[in-house]
This record gives C-alpha cells, sequence and structure tokens, in this order.
C-alpha cells in the first residue's frame, strides 16, 4: 500500500493522507520525501520511530549549494539515520526506478523489466536515458538516481548490480567517488561478471566545478579515473549516447571476436566515407578474398557496385540475395563483425508501396542473415529527408529492436560501438575469463 503524508491534507483523489509517518496504520518500508530541507530532521526522527528501512530524499538544498550550515544539516540526518538503522537515497536525487515492482519516478517510463541497471548521479540524466533506451530495445531491471550520495552510494549499487540475477549489464554516469579503494574492488569484481559501461562527469575543470556544485562532488584526477577502468577492463565513453551505443551493442551484438568489419551499403560516396569512419574507430576493413569476391560475383551485378568490402549493393532489398552475400562473408576470416546500412527512405521511392511489409521484409532479411553471417551484425540508418521516412525509421527501429538487431541513428556511431565493445571481450578472454553472452532468457524477451 501507499500512504500519502501531509499535514494540510486529509483526503485526495479517494486517498486517505496522514499527518506523519508515525500515524501510519501498518508497517512502513520506504519512504520517499519532498518536503523542505528545514523539516528532514523531524521526518528522519519519525522515520526511526517507524521503523522505516530506507528513505530516498527527493528533497535538496544540502552539500551541493557550498553552503557551510546545509553541509552540517545533511551530516546529521546521516547520523540520525545511522543511529536508527535506516538507509538514505539521496539526498537531491530522483530515486528508485524498478518495473518490476511498478515503482518509478517518471510516470511515463515503461513497466517492462530489462537486463539492464543504470546507475546516476544525474535525475535528468536518468530520466534521459529510460526514455530513450526502449526506443532501441533497451530495458531496465534497476535505475537509481544517488544525488549526493551521502550514505548508499556508487560502490553499493555497483556491488548490487554484479549480484544481481536480473541484471546482466550495468551502466552508469558517475561524477565523484565516495571510497577509491572500495570502488576500485567493487568494480573489479563487477566487470568480471558482466559488462559495465560508464561514463563520467567532471572530466576537464569546466565540468570539475560543475560536478561540484551539482551533487557536492569532488570529480578528482581524470588520470587516475582512466587508469582504474583500464585496469578494471570497463567500457569508458564520453558521452550519454556513447554509453546507450555501447549498451545496445552489448545487449544484441554478442560477443565479438576481433576488430575486422564488413560494410554493407548502398553507394560509392556513403561507402568511402564508412570505411573512413571504421579506420578513424580503430576497425579494419579487410578487403575480402579473391576466391569470395568470385562468389559473389556470381549474384551481385557488376554494374554499379563493388564487392571488395566495403560492399556496394542492393542486396538487403532482395532478401535471398542478401542471404547469400551473409553467407559467403561467414568464410571470410578476417571479418568478425558486419554492419548493413538500411535505407528505410527507399520504401518511398515506389509508388504505392506498403511501407509496413518493406519494413517487416528488411527486418526479416537482417535477422535471418545475421544468423546466415554467424557474425555479430549492427544495422545503421541514414537521416530521414522527410517526416513520414522519420516516421517509418522510428516504426523500422522498433521493430528491429523486438527482433533482437542492434540498430544504429548513422554508420559512425555503429561503427564507434563496436570500437568500444569489442577490447572488453578481448581483454576478458586475455585474463582467462570464460566469454559473455546474454543469457538466454533474456535472449527470449527481446
Amino acid at each position: 500500500p501507499i500512504y500519502p503524508i501531509n499535514p494540510k491534507v486529509d483526503e485526495f483523489d479517494g486517498m486517505k493522507f496522514y499527518p506523519s509517518v508515525r500515524d501510519v496504520p501498518g508497517p512502513v518500508d520506504h519512504v520517499i520525501s519532498s518536503i523542505p530541507s528545514g523539516g528532514v530532521l523531524q521526518l528522519m526522527d519519525d522515520c526511526v520511530a517507524k521503523g522505516v528501512r530506507s528513505v530516498h530524499f527527493f528533497t535538496a538544498g544540502f552539500r551541493e549549494t557550498g553552503d557551510a550550515e546545509r553541509a552540517e544539516l545533511e551530516q546529521q540526518v546521516l547520523a540520525k539515520a545511522r543511529a536508527g538503522g535506516v538507509r538514505i537515497v539521496g539526498p537531491n536525487c530522483m530515486g528508485l526506478y524498478v518495473p518490476e515492482s511498478r515503482l518509478s519516478f517518471g510516470d511515463d517510463f515503461p513497466m517492462r523489466p530489462g537486463p539492464v541497471a543504470f546507475i546516476s548521479q544525474s535525475g535528468l540524466n536518468a530520466e534521459e536515458v529510460v526514455r530513450y533506451a526502449p526506443l532501441r530495445g533497451v530495458y531496465f531491471s534497476k535505475v537509481v538516481s544517488i544525488g549526493n550520495a551521502v550514505d548508499l552510494n556508487e560502490s553499493d549499487f555497483l556491488e548490487y548490480g554484479a549480484e544481481d540475477p536480473d541484471t546482466q549489464i550495468i551502466a552508469a554516469y558517475l561524477e565523484g567517488i565516495k571510497d577509491g579503494p572500495r570502488f576500485r574492488r567493487v568494480l573489479s569484481k563487477a566487470s568480471d561478471a558482466k559488462p559495465v559501461v560508464i561514463v563520467k562527469g567532471g572530466a576537464t575543470g569546466a565540468g570539475t566545478r560543475a560536478a561540484n556544485s551539482h551533487t557536492g562532488s569532488l570529480a578528482g584526477s581524470f588520470a587516475v579515473w582512466s587508469g582504474l577502468v583500464r585496469q578494471a577492463n570497463v567500457v569508458a565513453v564520453k558521452t550519454l549516447e556513447e554509453l546507450d551505443d555501447a549498451v545496445v551493442a552489448f545487449r544484441f551484438l554478442g560477443p565479438i571476436s576481433g576488430p575486422g568489419v564488413a560494410i554493407i551499403g548502398v553507394g560509392g560516396g556513403v561507402s568511402v566515407l564508412a570505411a573512413d569512419a571504421a579506420e578513424r574507430a580503430g576497425l579494419p576493413v579487410p578487403p575480402i578474398p579473391d576466391d569470395l569476391q568470385s562468389e559473389l560475383r556470381e549474384f551481385i551485378p557488376i554494374a554499379g557496385s563493388s564487392v571488395r568490402n566495403p560492399i556496394d549493393t542492393h542486396a538487403l532489398h532482395d532478401h535471398a540475395q542478401f542471404l547469400k552475400l551473409c553467407g559467403v562473408l561467414s568464410r571470410a576470416p578476417e571479418i568478425h563483425s558486419l554492419i548493413a546500412i538500411a535505407r528505410i527512405d527507399w520504401a518511398f521511392v515506389r509508388p504505392n508501396a506498403d511501407i509496413n511489409q518493406f519494413l517487416a521484409q528488411t527486418v526479416k532479411s537482417l535477422v535471418e542473415g545475421q544468423r546466415e553471417a554467424g557474425r555479430p551484425l549492427a544495422v545503421a540508418l541514414t537521416a530521414p529527408a522527410k517526416p513520414d521516412v522519420m516516421d517509418a525509421m522510428l516504426r523500422f527501429q522498433t521493430m528491429a529492436a523486438d527482433a533482437g538487431l542492434a540498430v544504429y541513428p548513422t554508420v559512425q556511431r555503429a561503427l564507434e560501438a563496436i570500437a568500444l565493445v569489442w577490447p572488453w571481450h578481448r581483454e576478458r578472454a586475455e585474463r582467462g575469463l570464460p566469454a559473455w553472452r546474454m543469457p538466454l532468457e533474456f535472449v527470449a524477451s527481446k
């Protein structure tokens, strides 16, 4: 049950309100506080008296203000909580999102659970990730916004995520670290168990100042941070977009055995730029062996195409031809992953075309092509030129994600995602750890 607390309200929208936590008739496990900071000491006394186990303080106005008295107030709340056996999430944070329990800090968050946990020192960043990730098929087991993290901190939630059977991938946005030695131990343990992707705020002088005023965090040396994540085999990213892309790769691509990539697209100029992007990302684009090129030429017309790599062909929109192409690529030893550029706008070139059928057929070709290739396959989209194309691309993205495909808004982002995650798999093998892949129960729930 939910018990609303407000001393000035008796009833609202059919729900009975109570003057204080102490007045609630039944047991209370968790309290969410959105009262002014001046009332938090009394609230904590009430929570201790009631036997509350945890309090989430949405309430702000503590250490993050830079004011010594408000920082002291935060410590007083912590002292009362520890004396009374109460754990604190926050203060100055959005709290918990646990779809399976229908606990959420956003009324529009999906209640479909998934295998990804996200730990964030920013409530707005947490909201952004939760709202956009499902568009690409990524759903969450637990999301926690920790704010000032006066009590429960990043190490606590990272340790929980490492042991949580519902969590297979851990992502995080962090600004500062409370306990460096403990964090190092927990981080290494977590990365040995499952992929960990972290974006670090406060990587520059300006960012460090912003982090201090945001959550009162001391961001620390970025050089030290870089060494730490490298030693722990953590995927370190610079932006939330890179974080999303890496999580999508872990969620859908499976193990990547090497850096060699085959790019399948349409248009000579597109192919040239894609090859440049791959080299910049540190991914070689190996030429297809001559004998395999000869096989490709048996069914790919010579005019207006290339079979060297990148492969410039219309094959994606010819189901049988695309499966043949992927079958040939399965025997290219230096190719470890594929990127297929899906031109959704081509559905609108054909008069009276059935757009939904075009999208469904493209998804089918990609799914079966990946199976035929025996390699991870990422799908890259191109920028839409019209609103109706944008609408079709969003529908395609949802259909592809539901079918278990990794979809990226550009070729460059697909390449950079592969460049981020394949070294994690390589390092894991070099450390003698078993290959990691998404457990079957989560694959089946795509």
